[in-house]
């Protein structure tokens, strides 16, 4: 260990390497294994936690030296308002103090920190941004460790600091990259993802040998609807289909806003009877649903399906017979669902 590191070395460092892993697209346990190796190369310690507040969960990262190596560790801790409180009052001391401080363990009885911890010396720094809390990081030592100096608490917190500042990023590189592939109104995929889902989708299927269905879901008579409540009504009963829809859907399945008011449905490895399946079950739950809170059947759905490989062999074709039996159904009553193997045999939709 290198006990002459300079500060400057440590925060470029610390923050060049977590930046890189996130802007690669790295999940948090990569992340946060970097940001504790980096502690314990720097600091005379043998064990570091970082304990993180993500929406309900309090989750515990854990690096130990172990046998000449190191074990990183990832466990769930339950709600805990021992561990909530002690968060903040560290987050309050070192704001009043402008740094970290040092404990006895045996005075702070959490439960976060292991039994053989007891009797150790403690560093810790919160990890904060625009003073939102995300979770602290510990460094312990012990006799045969060295002791910690006023430079390994300073080092401790810049590490905090930045790591505080890589996982805010990381925070909003990951909303950003949602918000991209998302509808705004409905929250479902939208066009772009949808079709970069479908062409992986044939790939898979073509290679191992199984088929997959499409379908294309308008909304009847919205326009009217519209007319009658307003846009905004309208606006929120596209909201509460897309709901519809992805309650009925399983979780493999894709939901996403195709137009105004059409949605595409990707169902993999599901043929056509599965597919009608659950096109059933979403114009059940949509022909149903009081969109104005009283009145139930203001708002139905027709639905078209095709099945690749046997209606077509690639993106566009699949999109285009599927929107032809859609087509379909709408022209011969609505509230109504045709595959395209259908429309050609028969002609005939299925009406509920």
């Amino acid at each position: 260990m290198d006990r002459t590191v300079d500060e400057k070395d440590v925060l470029f460092k610390t923050f060049a390497e977590i930046s890189s892993l996130i802007s690669s697209g790295k999940n948090n346990r990569v992340i946060f294994q970097r940001i504790l190796d980096n502690a314990l190369d720097l600091l005379p310690s043998k064990k570091v936690y970082l304990i993180l507040l993500e929406n309900q969960r309090i989750i515990k990262y854990t690096a130990a030296v172990v046998d000449r190596g190191r074990k990183l560790t990832v466990e769930d801790l339950p709600e805990s308002a021992g561990i909530r409180n002690w968060l903040r009052r560290e987050v309050e001391t070192s704001r009043a103090m402008e740094r970290v401080f040092t404990l006895d363990l045996s005075l702070l009885a959490i439960e976060c920190l292991r039994e053989d911890d007891h009797n150790s010396t403690v560093i810790s720094t919160p990890l904060m941004a625009k003073s939102s809390l995300f979770g602290i990081l510990i460094a312990i030592n012990d006799s045969s460790s060295g002791t910690f100096t006023d430079k390994d608490i300073h080092l401790l917190t810049i590490m905090g600091n930045q790591a505080a500042i890589a996982f805010e990023n990381y925070l909003l590189y990951r909303k950003l990259e949602v918000e991209s592939i998302t509808d705004g109104l409905t929250g479902v995929y939208n066009y772009r993802f949808l079709i970069r889902s479908l062409i992986l989708e044939m790939k898979r299927a073509t290679r191992f040998k199984y088929v997959f269905s499409f379908l294309m879901l308008d909304v009847d008579n919205l326009k009217e609807y519209n007319d009658r409540n307003g846009h905004l009504s309208g606006s929120r009963a596209l909201k509460e289909i897309a709901g519809l829809i992805t309650q009925n859907c399983r979780e493999i399945d894709l939901v996403a806003k195709y137009g105004g008011d059409e949605f595409a449905l990707l169902l993999p490895q599901t043929g056509m009877a599965g597919a009608y399946s659950l096109s059933r079950r979403i114009l059940k739950a949509v022909r149903y649903f009081k969109f104005n809170g009283r009145t139930p059947g203001l708002l139905t759905c027709s639905i078209g399906i095709a099945v690749f490989p046997e209606d077509a062999d690639g993106v566009d074709e699949l999109i285009d017979k599927s929107d032809a039996a859609l087509y379909q159904a709408k022209s011969m009553g609505k509230n109504s669902i045709i595959s395209y193997q259908d429309m050609q045999r028969t002609g005939r939709p299925v009406n509920l």
